[in-house]
């Protein structure tokens, strides 16, 4: 398994994490050919980032010897909104094998959550809601955040949690919040956090305590701007790398991969910098020849910048030095005419391959961050190479951040809608609203959601 650049710090320090979590974390001694017989483990006594937490760490052997999705490790978790406010849900995390963007064995974690109670009859549905977790830092991922006791270092991440608690759990469902990013946090990489979420689900299908129906359990996938990246090539991945899987529907908002070289030249020396180098660092976590070609074409302050960005969370690592010229300090032309950079945006950029499943699709017209034309043009890719259903809508008096708010009223009942069996419009459904706010479904979303999402804060029982 390849180790990040910063890799060495971290590993020794990691001695004194096991140290601290050997009261309560045990090494599981079941055959890990047998999900079934994982052993859950109890909930650790002390709260630890992963880079401390030896549950994230299986040896390398066990994990080359799995199957992709199989369980390899289960523990319950002590769930609460921003580390302090505990839910009344039911809560583990399980360790799992799945597959970098070079088919090489790595394990993740997935956090389950479901309501407490018995399952309906038949199972439970599932909801896979991948969290924008935007930071090339391991202890930014959802199953650090989520946990009792975390550091909210990532405050924007520690509130997106919510939606998938109320819009999902409030509903009876089972919710995985995958660490799709993988244990190097490949951010803004397609094909890497695609295949973890596929195989998050997996993981969590072969799981007794989460009330599922096995492979074919109604699933669902949903995710907004960063959470696009894994969810929308999910489903173009979906039919060659898990066909077995019961998917039927993926929500995606803000879409974030369907024009990397105009989200790159758009945020180049912006507002959004930040985030620009937060991407260029992820990519750098995954791709060896990349990480070489920043330290050999880039100038040292900007090496210093892309560096900055593997110790800063979204928020942070986001707002850090706006209107950074990132081409200007690329040695030797625009580094979009680069082979390695080109190389590495075709193998992750989106249309390669038609969604076989229903698609809703949300973006602004006007989106600050992402423009819009990219995501057109995929859309139309998808209509015209024969796509099952696509409902796309395109809202005027909207933008970027805005939209994490004024998509969830379409993407929820949607999503509802099939996960309830009812069938998706065939075709293409081309929407373009002035707004959202002001039609009826964004009222009654908002008292349907807005007292779940109270009532779990305030540690009350939800979703039964």
């Amino acid at each position: 398994m390849r180790q990040r650049p910063w890799g060495r710090i971290i590993a020794s320090t990691t001695a004194i994490g096991m140290l601290l979590s050997l009261a309560t974390h045990f090494v599981a001694t079941a055959d890990p050919k047998d999900a079934a017989e994982v052993r859950v483990e109890p909930t650790p006594a002390l709260t630890l980032p992963p880079e401390l937490d030896e549950f994230y760490q299986p040896a390398a052997g066990i994990v080359a010897a799995a199957e992709p999705g199989q369980v390899l490790r289960a523990r319950t978790i002590s769930p609460a909104y921003f580390g302090f406010a505990q839910l009344n849900i039911d809560a583990w995390q399980l360790l799992y094998r799945t597959t970098d963007s070079f088919g090489e064995a790595i394990s993740t974690v997935t956090t389950v959550l479901k309501p407490r109670g018995q399952a309906p009859e038949g199972g439970r549905k599932l909801l896979s809601y991948q969290i924008a977790e935007d930071s090339a830092a391991q202890y930014c991922a959802p199953s650090y955040v989520v946990q009792s006791g975390a550091i909210p270092a990532d405050f924007v991440n520690a509130a997106e949690i919510l939606i998938p608690i109320a819009a999902g759990v409030g509903q009876g469902w089972t919710v995985v919040l995958p660490d799709y990013e993988g244990p190097n946090s490949a951010y803004g990489v397609s094909r890497i956090t695609a295949q973890a979420t596929l195989d998050g689900i997996r993981a969590v299908e072969s799981f007794g305590p989460a009330q599922l129906s096995g492979v074919g359990t109604p699933t669902a996938l949903w995710g907004y701007s960063g959470g696009t990246i894994p969810s929308s090539f999910a489903a173009e991945l979906k039919q060659q790398y898990a066909p077995e899987l019961n998917i039927v529907g993926v929500a995606a908002g803000g879409v974030a991969a369907a024009d990397f070289p105009e989200a790159l030249r758009h945020n180049n020396n912006g507002v959004y910098t930040g985030l620009l180098t937060g991407v260029l660092a992820g990519f750098a976590n995954e791709y060896p020849e990349f990480r070489q070609l920043i330290r050999d074409r880039v100038d040292p302050l900007g090496q210093l910048l892309i560096n900055s960005k593997l110790i800063l969370c979204h928020s942070t690592g986001s707002a850090i030095v706006p209107f950074y010229n990132f081409f200007g300090a690329f040695q030797g032309g625009n580094p979009l005419d680069n082979p390695v950079v080109q190389r590495m945006i075709a193998d992750n950029a989106l249309g390669q391959a038609i969604p076989s499943m229903p698609v809703y699709i949300y973006h602004a017209q006007n989106d600050e961050i992402l423009p819009s034309a990219g995501v057109d043009r995929l859309v139309d890719k998808y209509c015209a190479e024969g796509a099952p259903s696509v409902t796309y809508v395109r809202e005027l008096l909207a933008e970027h951040i805005s939209g994490v708010a004024t998509h969830l009223p379409g993407a929820f009942h949607w999503l509802r809608d099939r996960l309830n069996g009812v069938p998706a419009q065939p075709g293409c459904a081309i929407s373009s609203p002035t707004t959202i706010v002001a039609e009826p479904e964004f009222t009654q979303a908002a008292m349907e959601l807005l007292p779940t999402a109270v009532q779990a804060i305030l540690g009350q029982t939800i979703g039964r």
